[in-house]
């Protein structure tokens, strides 16, 4: 049954980079994390047992960084989640493979409250959800392309991605999302964490943004972020992209998408930048933010992943679709209009926030591919009696 989402007028999406369920917000599954929903949180209690007789088992975090980035390209998941010794059970044998001399147990790790102030905040004040899944098997692009159109033209990153001026979509009008919304006249705008957003490189959407440099009507720094919400200048749909690990024109900047090598803290302090400006202004009564990881980057996770088959679309550059969903992901939900310290157990894909737009902006259609995707609409996450009353207070305090 649709939602009715009068009272949102603003959605909010920021995807982070390559962490699975159980690395990130697995531990609020175990007993002494103090989360009120614990025992019923799909997280490292289900692990421990899971992978009780494996050579490398689910252990406490001993560094918030990882050296060298786990391989995550489609044959490597393949080998993890479909591993000889069962599924699900290849993460440690696949980092050994591809990096003789690293710590294949470091793969096993999952974070604890220490080392995620900013994550732990937010899943404890709003919605977790632990039924969230990558759409593809796969690495980076594909499932960026998924989460921005419900398809993928190539099923691997090629290596220099931020480099390569490549077409990555049909060019129909409603093929990026960033079409999909002007073609219904949502207004909409992305805010660029560091020196590049991640389709900055198709060269229709790098010509969008260099007819926007002067004006930055689309295109913004994140410093603009808080400033912008306070004043109250904020579009229907905000995208916020991190500094990439990968961006070559990074430097010495220490990156904040999470993706290894890089630090988890500065992911951290990406993530309070974004909360900081959620709550800025007047217009947290009537947002919405989905805070998710494109993929999981390889680390491990004890789900498998639902047979949810992803044909390979007209043009692909690949002929063998996908069986299955990609491993777990973290994913909350961050709004006045969920439930505190809440828990969501419905199947989500990316493409799940396409649904979203498409209930909020077009009366539940997005395309096809979208709308008969097997997974449900993140709508669902949002609680009935909030959305018919408003929130039942002030937003909670980070800084607390």
């Amino acid at each position: 049954m649709p939602k009715d989402l009068s009272r949102v007028q603003t959605v909010v999406i920021a995807m982070m980079e390559n962490r699975s369920f159980d690395h990130i917000l697995g531990y609020l599954g175990l007993p002494d994390s103090g989360h009120p929903l614990a025992a019923r949180i799909e997280g490292i209690q289900h692990a421990q047992t899971y992978y009780a007789h494996d050579t490398y088992q689910p252990r406490p975090i001993t560094s918030p960084s990882l050296t060298p980035d786990p391989p995550h390209e489609r044959e490597n998941i393949d080998a993890q989640i479909n591993s000889i010794l069962g599924p699900m059970h290849g993460f440690a044998q696949s980092y050994a493979a591809s990096s003789p001399n690293a710590d294949p147990a470091r793969i096993m790790e999952y974070c604890i409250n220490a080392y995620l102030p900013s994550t732990d905040f937010l899943a404890r004040n709003f919605a977790t959800c632990d039924n969230w899944f990558a759409c593809l098997p796969a690495s980076t692009l594909p499932n960026r392309l998924m989460a921005m159109s419900g398809y993928a033209l190539v099923d691997h990153t090629p290596s220099g991605y931020f480099q390569i001026s490549q077409n990555l979509f049909h060019d129909n009008p409603d093929d990026l999302v960033y079409d999909w919304l002007t073609a219904r006249k949502v207004s909409w705008r992305v805010y660029l964490g560091g020196y590049s957003f991640f389709f900055m490189q198709m060269p229709r959407i790098l010509k969008l943004y260099e007819d926007d440099v002067q004006v930055q009507n689309l295109f913004r720094p994140l410093d603009r972020l808080i400033d912008d919400f306070k004043n109250g200048d904020v579009p229907q749909v905000v995208f916020i992209e991190p500094l990439y690990q990968d961006d070559y024109r990074r430097g010495t900047a220490q990156a904040s998408d999470d993706h290894p090598p890089a630090s988890l803290y500065g992911g951290q302090r990406h993530l309070k930048i974004v909360y900081d400006a959620l709550v800025a202004g007047g217009t947290w009564n009537e947002l919405v933010a989905f805070i998710i990881y494109d993929e999981h980057g390889s680390f491990f996770d004890h789900v498998r992943p639902p047979a949810i088959v992803t044909a390979p679309p007209p043009q692909a550059l690949y002929s063998n679709g996908f069986g299955t969903l990609g491993v777990r992901v973290p994913g909350i939900v961050v709004s006045p209009f969920v439930q505190p310290a809440s828990l969501c157990e419905q199947l989500f894909d990316h493409t799940s926030i396409l649904k979203f737009l498409a209930e909020k902006f077009n009366g539940g259609k997005y395309t096809d591919l979208v709308d008969n995707r097997a997974v449900q609409n993140a709508s669902v996450v949002l609680d009935d009696n909030l959305l018919a009353n408003g929130a039942a207070g002030p937003p909670p305090s980070m800084d607390d």
